[in-house]
């Protein structure tokens, strides 16, 4: 059965034929899927039990976000899933539902949820100490910068944590000036790098672009154009409006 759907689906008939487009084939692929039950991929057996949930409803939460937060906070789904337990490589909703987690906390969690690892070092380290700062000793820091520069190539032996991307990029693009004496950045088209002043003049897309003053000092937009690769070249400082696009040609 599921041979036949998908030769049907990629059949050069159903591709031509009032010139169907291939989301439309999909969308009815996968409404017969739905209808035939014996092709219908169910998830594995999983040894775990969820924790009885006594939180408030999904309708709750929506409407706290809506009163208390940033609208610029947006969801997923007109109806958004209430997540509220997680195990391994899987997430439960309120209603007891498990799904696969494909998404990875938006690529910042690699391991899991609550993997048991995991779990146990945070554990010991709030019951000893919770926060500290750089500004005093304490090995821990110290022994993650030296296991963080194990493992990278050649003379990249020092580490300077940071508490985001968007924090990161901008240490990196002043690290760079800085060293160099240069404020050119070469910047990929359609590519982001953060909200910040300056990482927002390099990133190459409109929906995380806002109509603030962005400030590019020497900025190189490459990417792909007609199968060619091309480098716009935008020499020395100036001011960009927020709703231009960098590295469009």
């Amino acid at each position: 059965m599921k041979r036949a759907l998908f030769a049907r689906t990629f059949s050069g008939r159903d591709f031509h034929h009032n010139h169907r487009s291939f989301s439309q084939l999909v969308q009815r692929e996968a409404s017969l899927l739905q209808e035939t039950s014996d092709v219908v991929p169910k998830m594995p057996p999983f040894d775990y039990s969820r924790p009885p949930y006594t939180g408030p409803s999904a309708d709750e939460i929506l409407q706290k976000r809506k009163e208390y937060l940033s609208p610029s906070i947006f969801y997923f789904y007109n109806n958004p899933l209430n997540l509220v337990d997680g195990k391994m490589q899987y997430l439960f909703d309120d209603n007891g539902r498990r799904y696969l987690d494909a998404y990875a906390g938006i690529a910042t969690v690699c391991c899991g949820h609550c993997h048991p690892d995991v779990v146990e070092a945070v554990v010991n380290q709030t019951k000893r100490l919770q926060h500290s700062t750089p500004l005093y000793l304490n090995h821990t820091i110290t022994d993650f910068a030296e296991a963080l520069a194990s493992k990278l190539p050649g003379d990249l032996k020092v580490v300077f944590f940071t508490n985001s991307g968007t924090e990161a990029n901008e240490l990196a693009m002043m690290m760079a000036r800085l060293y160099t004496g240069s404020h050119d950045i070469i910047s990929l088209r359609n590519a982001y790098h953060g909200n910040a002043s300056g990482t927002m003049g390099t990133t190459g897309q409109s929906n995380w672009k806002f109509n603030v003053v962005q400030v590019k000092w020497g900025l190189e937009g490459c990417g792909i154009l007609d199968g060619k690769e091309f480098v716009g070249v935008d020499k020395g400082s100036c001011l960009e409006d927020g709703l231009g696009i960098h590295g469009e040609v």
